[in-house]
């Protein structure tokens, strides 16, 4: 019995280019779906190496990059990403931050824009085969069989007809998705990078304009609303460091060559956090203006 694995990415690996820097031996194109009971915000924090921190004019700490958690009632967007043993064995590299948790195959739906594609992936196939068995026997029985999120079920649909190849050996599908060990919202000294924010957005818009804006309107941890900031002025929490970016994976021409179109998508799914994203230089004068201000209530 062959086993497929494909990563459930729904953040930077969203981006083919991203992704191919990683695993270069990648060839099948990526699969937009969405998946039920999970939330997407940023909350995965990553402290800079401490030879960076150094050389850091600006002395921040870290990064916080896209994270993940599960939580019912909730769906995040994203895309399947088919990989081998050796391409699975580089994402873990590449995310050893995060911890690599199956998803259960029931709760992964296709697009509808990608409905003729979603009947041929093994995915999605095996996932209506599980809900519609789920279903029936649910008529059957009195009993409420809903497992909830699913967490520690064993999902794995044996296939012993492929519709399209019947000579086709059967398979097993596992999905994976990347879940940060802790979830801590962005800050100061960790805060979200646009240049990052950039290379998400690309891979978005590469699916379509749809895509785009439902993933974004999906994702929170913009900014704390929840916070009283009534004190002093506001943390910045989102930095515009598309002139210096400080993500690793970055291209700079491409976001500063379509910095208005990925704004004008933010400006439709996040107009408020936007408005109170700041440009990387401007971080010591709002820096000075809080210690100053610091300095008056100590002084009362």
């Amino acid at each position: 019995m062959r086993t497929r694995h494909f990563i459930f990415g729904y953040g930077s690996l969203v981006c083919s280019k991203s992704r191919k820097i990683t695993a270069p031996t990648l060839t099948k194109p990526a699969h937009p779906v969405i998946v039920d009971h999970l939330r997407r915000s940023w909350t995965a924090r990553i402290l800079h190496a401490q030879d960076r921190k150094d050389r850091d004019p600006h002395q921040l700490e870290g990064t916080t990059a896209m994270g993940i958690e599960r939580a019912h009632g909730h769906n995040c967007t994203g895309v399947l990403i088919e990989v081998d043993s050796s391409e699975l064995q580089q994402f873990d590299i590449r995310e050893k931050g995060y911890d690599r948790v199956e998803i259960e195959l029931h709760h992964v739906y296709g697009i509808e824009e990608n409905h003729e594609d979603d009947i041929e992936h093994i995915v999605l196939r095996l996932g209506n085969e599980k809900r519609s068995s789920n279903h029936n026997d649910s008529d059957n029985d009195d009993n409420d069989n809903d497992n909830g999120d699913g967490v520690n079920v064993n999902v794995n649909v044996n296939v012993n007809v492929n519709v399209n190849a019947k000579s086709d050996p059967p398979s097993v599908a596992k999905v994976w998705v990347y879940m940060p060990r802790q979830g801590t919202p962005a800050n100061h000294k960790f805060p979200i990078f646009q240049s990052y924010v950039d290379i998400i957005v690309r891979g978005c818009m590469s699916i379509s304009e749809d895509f785009t804006k439902k993933f974004l309107a999906s994702t929170h941890g913009w900014w704390h609303e929840d916070e009283n900031h009534h004190e002093g002025p506001p943390s910045y929490i989102w930095l515009d460091d598309r002139h210096a970016p400080y993500y690793v994976r970055a291209d700079k021409k491409w976001s500063i060559e379509m910095q208005h179109i990925v704004d004008e998508y933010l400006k439709h799914s996040q107009e408020e956090p936007l408005q109170k994203r700041i440009h990387l230089d401007n971080i010591e004068s709002i820096r000075r203006g809080m210690k100053s201000l610091s300095h008056e209530k100590e002084e009362e």
